[in-house]
């Protein structure tokens, strides 16, 4: 948020790129980021189509995230439109995109393939309604910290979903 962050990031990833460096972008998904989202996705696809990676993330619910939940959190159910949107864009132009931190049972079917296990394996923790889910081998779990917030789609799949 300071004058000329923006410039000087953008500048960072050039010269990064043009030394040979790896390049992944991260956007971290939470109520005043979501409805950016599309919007992200488009800007890397006009402007930094060179990069290597880009992940989406869902909120892990620490530090200062932790201390600001009521203003941050909001339910993966509210910004799946935002999301597909963004998955679908950055996916059509090739870029390597994956979705981390959400379980898939919140995320819209056509982004199933595009999410991950986990970043950090040894945070996730299922909750009960996880027991029976057929797609819990593939599905990121929850952060140890998600006790403070939790998705209203949570549910176990019966069979597991089609990536």
């Amino acid at each position: 948020q300071a004058r000329g962050a923006f410039d000087e990031t953008l500048r960072g990833i050039l010269n990064l790129k043009r030394n040979g460096v790896r390049v992944e972008l991260r956007f971290v998904i939470h109520a005043e980021t979501y409805e950016h989202l599309p919007d992200f996705a488009a800007f890397v696809v006009r402007n930094l189509v060179f990069v290597d990676h880009v992940a989406i993330m869902g909120l892990e619910p620490t530090g200062f995230a932790k201390t600001n939940i009521d203003k941050l959190w909001i339910d993966p159910l509210d910004y799946q439109a935002q999301l597909a949107t963004a998955i679908r864009t950055l996916a059509r132009a090739r870029l390597n995109v994956s979705i981390y931190n959400l379980q898939l049972c919140v995320l819209p079917p056509e982004t199933h393939g595009f999410a991950r296990r986990s970043i950090s394996d040894w945070k996730n923790v299922y909750f009960d309604e996880c027991r029976s889910c057929a797609a819990r081998d593939a599905c990121a779990g929850f952060f140890a910290s998600s006790t403070l917030r939790r998705s209203r789609g949570i549910m176990p799949f019966a069979r597991a979903p089609l990536a």
